[in-house]
């Protein structure tokens, strides 16, 4: 058992990860998370083998980058799994197309897997779900997930590259991770997934008069890990802050069970 600290959050993380619920549902492609979660039943000790790969590693700044290392971890960790390749560039002579985020093959089936990944937090309003950073909204991820990312793997030019090393994709599937906010955590409407996790936003106006524990980003996927000797804050405090950075900040709040985003008056239009 590894008893460091940074390796005892890389497990809580890898944890999370394997049996987090979908953020969309994959359907009609495959859901890669299913054969990593195959891959962690066969053998419990899969998740220690994975942190202590990251722990010799540099951890990326951006939390995308950093959920596409977590993966990559599992994957060449595991015994029934082979990353082949990832981050592929695209390319149609000198103009890229895009990346292939990995290309994974499962060892008992022989079957190369073209794997797009996403982790995202989406914001729920009346007419649309958006991200912290307003620019960014889960319809709009989905449609190019679905259309353009997940479909790289059939073009011509892929095909062809591939084909130069002897490789052929057999299939496509999705690793979708993250959480949807709903105002004051009661949602208006059906929830895209219906597993998925949950949390709740307010407006800074609508804030109660309470203490608060900022989330750093890199514990977003997982808040529960934040560093308890973090100072909480007062609610003013936390609404100056909020309104002079101009962007939605997560919190933790000792009187609901689930993560949330406090969130500027303009947002999101701003």
């Amino acid at each position: 058992m590894i008893n460091t600290p940074v390796s005892g959050a890389l497990v809580q993380q890898l944890a999370w990860l394997i049996q987090a619920p979908p953020l969309l549902s994959c359907s009609p492609f495959e859901d890669a998370g299913k054969l990593l979660k195959r891959e962690w039943h066969r053998d419990p000790t899969l998740i220690h083998r994975a942190a202590d790969w990251l722990q010799d590693t540099v951890s990326p700044q951006r939390l995308g980058i950093t959920f596409e290392q977590w993966v990559a971890a599992l994957v060449s960790a595991s015994n029934g799994l082979e990353l082949v390749d990832r981050n592929l560039a695209v390319r149609d002579g000198q103009t890229t197309l895009g990346e292939l985020d990995m290309l994974v093959r499962d060892r008992g089936s022989g079957k190369l897997w073209h794997w797009e990944l996403a982790l995202k937090f989406y914001l729920g309003t009346a007419d649309n779900w958006y991200g912290p950073n307003s620019h960014d909204t889960l319809s709009r991820k989905s449609q190019h997930l679905f259309e353009h990312q997940i479909l790289r793997s059939t073009l011509p030019q892929c095909r062809e590259m591939l084909a130069n090393r002897g490789l052929q994709v057999d299939g496509r599937a999705l690793l979708t991770r993250g959480r949807l906010f709903y105002r004051n955590g009661h949602p208006d409407y059906p929830p895209r997934h219906p597993q998925h996790e949950r949390g709740w936003w307010l407006p800074t106006h609508s804030l109660p008069l309470q203490r608060w524990q900022v989330v750093d980003k890199k514990n977003w996927p997982l808040p529960s890990m934040s560093d308890k000797s973090t100072t909480f804050i007062d609610t003013p405090e936390l609404i100056d802050y909020v309104e002079t950075q101009s962007r939605p900040l997560m919190v933790i709040s000792s009187l609901r069970p689930e993560p949330g985003f406090i969130v500027p008056v303009s947002w999101p239009n701003a």
